[in-house]
């Protein structure tokens, strides 16, 4: 079982190497294809689902995977390096946050990323079995909470993909 640390060392990797890749979006994709970087997530995706049964690494997986899940429906592969994702995982993962949500062990962080997440692309969610309960948690926060949150360089580092986005947004954000 990898470690959420060589995790996001992995993410590093493929979006260091998304980031070689030029040319139009249809010269990119084929590069990309070529490389296969496409192929990374899924594998990445599953290890993040292997941790969720590690108490001390459950909940940040959770959020990476969720992240993921809702990433791949809602940006270009050239973009993320995520053309799909096993069906099978990404119901995993919404039933994972159900499970997460039912026994209110969801912290500020996941409540405020879950309401942006689900104010963007509600389908996503749907598609991958949310429950009614999941979906009024998103809906319990405003989407825009994420703003009065501390996100910053620090506590979004080593954190893969979603924490680059995640950053991104902030600055964008605050700009």
């Amino acid at each position: 079982m990898l470690s959420l640390t060589s995790l996001a060392g992995w993410e590093e990797a493929v979006m260091a190497s998304l980031r070689g890749a030029s040319g139009t979006l249809e010269e990119r994709d084929r590069q990309i294809e070529r490389s296969g970087l496409f192929g990374e997530y899924p594998a990445i995706l599953s290890a993040y689902v292997e941790l969720f049964q590690d108490g001390g690494s459950s909940l940040e997986a959770l959020k990476r995977a969720v992240f993921l899940v809702w990433r791949a429906a809602m940006a270009p592969s050239t973009e993320t390096g995520i053309a799909s994702l096993p069906d099978a995982t990404a119901r995993a993962v919404i039933e994972a946050l159900d499970a997460r949500v039912r026994r209110g062990e969801v912290d500020d962080e996941i409540t405020w990323m879950l309401a942006w997440y689900v104010a963007r692309g509600r389908f996503v969610f749907e598609l991958y079995g949310a429950t009614a309960r999941l979906l009024a948690v998103a809906d319990s926060s405003s989407p825009e909470a994420w703003r009065s949150s501390s996100i910053t360089d620090d506590t979004m580092r080593q954190r893969g993909q979603m924490g680059y986005y995640w950053t991104a947004l902030a600055r964008e954000g605050r700009s």
